[in-house]
């Protein structure tokens, strides 16, 4: 298995801090995102959950079609941001 490296919570929130607050757009946060998620974590059970689950989210975004599992990009930001509020890490981080 290649080694991608190791990925942090704090790497996890910073991807989605920058998106929330306009530093990237949709398309590179889900790039980093992808990418994050190819390298080994030292996530605890909890921060690994919501991990996943943003990934899934991410995963159920599209701009062009509108199906009953699809996320919009407002649906997403929303879903980002309890992501992030549930992760629990301090801005200055």
């Amino acid at each position: 298995m290649e080694n991608y490296g190791e990925a942090s919570v704090i790497e996890f929130a910073r991807i989605m801090r920058d998106y929330l607050e306009g530093r990237t757009d949709v398309h590179a946060y889900r790039q980093n995102l992808f990418g994050l998620m190819k390298k080994r974590t030292n996530l605890n059970e909890e921060e690994s959950r919501i991990v996943q689950q943003a990934y899934g989210d991410a995963d159920d975004y599209d701009q062009a079609v509108s199906l009953p599992y699809t996320l919009d990009e407002p649906e997403l930001k929303t879903r980002i941001a309890k992501s992030l509020k549930d992760l629990g890490v301090a801005e200055s981080d």
